[in-house]
């Protein structure tokens, strides 16, 4: 399993840097995407112009995301890696991605809802009392409470595993075998976006396009000089951009690797031919 998941990750991208022009299309439109929204929250509303700038880019916004997200579930599939086609599919197939969020969406309402009943129903710990070192007068570090920890780790379990890989997978499916197909078969697709393989090879991707990016967005550099500064934060933010769409786009391909049409095909029952008795000989 973890070869196979390795060696769906490799496939994913060698075949992402030969379909070049559709990654290319896909880093324009990832960051015209983030630019839109970039505008719409950080453009006051002092004046008409900007009013009218906070009206246009909360309409752009969300739709070129659906596009976004359509044109990289596409480009995912290896025979759909063109930039002409991933263009068309991904303004094609934007209704899909919206239809397909509403359910996502209603299930990451009820984890943010049963998280908060959880939170309230955990035992509270009273403040202990803080300790000081009499050498150095510095405060101890607070301890490490076990509600705190479960609660971190149900919240990046369920909305950084469970909703996008069960959403990649709602995306792929309508991407390659079409809406109708995909709410037809959905247990099929739900079974298999929590297969170990599926999970194996998300969990990688995840390290890549989420977790890497932000350690170095968020890691500082010493550096005295203010032009040298602005230079290392664009180029963190030149990399973090590389990292987040390369990394997604390649963990989405190889999730689509590891489940082919074949394996969501629903299971055509055999039957057994009943023997058939021969005449009795005379």
């Amino acid at each position: 399993m973890i070869k196979d998941s390795i060696n769906a990750i490799a496939d994913s991208a060698r075949a992402a840097l030969r379909g070049w022009r559709g990654l290319l299309l896909l880093s324009a439109l990832y960051f015209v995407t983030y630019a839109c929204f970039y505008l719409f929250f950080s453009t006051g509303q002092a004046t008409a112009f900007q009013l009218a700038l906070s009206g246009l880019t909360a309409l752009a916004a969300p739709l070129l995301l659906l596009v976004l997200i359509a044109a990289t579930a596409n480009f995912a599939l290896p025979e759909r890696q063109a930039a002409g086609a991933v263009a068309r599919r991904g303004v094609r197939d934007f209704w899909k991605v919206l239809l397909l969020a509403v359910p996502v969406a209603a299930l990451g309402w009820l984890f943010f809802y049963l998280l908060g009943k959880l939170e309230g129903a955990l035992p509270k710990m009273e403040d202990m009392p803080r300790a000081f070192l009499s050498a150095t007068a510095e405060r101890m570090p607070a301890p490490l409470r076990w509600q705190e920890t479960l609660m971190s780790w149900l919240w990046i379990l369920l909305f950084g595993v469970v909703l996008p890989l069960l959403a990649s997978h709602l995306w792929l499916s309508a991407a390659r075998d079409g809406l109708k197909a995909t709410l037809a078969r959905a247990h099929r697709v739900v079974a298999r976006a929590f297969a170990p393989r599926s999970v194996l090879v998300y969990t990688i991707g995840f390290f890549v396009f989420a977790l890497l990016p932000y350690f170095v967005l968020y890691t500082r550099t010493a550096v005295t000089n203010g032009w040298a500064e602005l230079l290392m934060f664009g180029l963190r933010l030149a990399v973090t951009f590389v990292l987040t769409l390369l990394g997604w786009t390649i963990t989405l391909g190889a999730l689509a690797r590891t489940t082919p049409p074949e394996a969501l095909a629903s299971e055509a029952p055999v039957a057994e031919a009943l023997p058939v008795a021969s005449p009795s000989a005379v």
